[in-house]
């Protein structure tokens, strides 16, 4: 049951969060990535496409490839 309440919340977690939300604790327990890239990749916003954080060298090509999937930037 405890997995299942976490992957609930995970779920809910990853559905309300975008690059342009700051939660770097809910990006590093969710998305699996160091503490260091949530805090680079808020430091750097704004961002119109999501392969911005290889091109500005914010992440590892390696780690982008690994979360591509789940998160989305967008401009308000």
């Amino acid at each position: 049951m405890t997995n299942l309440c976490a992957l609930v919340g995970a779920c809910f977690l990853l559905a309300i969060m975008g690059i342009v939300v700051s939660v770097p604790l809910g990006w590093t327990i969710v998305l699996g990535i160091g503490a260091a890239y949530p805090e680079k990749i808020i430091k750097d916003r704004p961002y119109q496409r999501n392969d911005e954080l290889v091109q500005k060298k914010i992440l590892p090509r390696t780690t982008y490839e690994r979360i591509r999937d789940k998160i989305e930037a967008k401009q308000k």
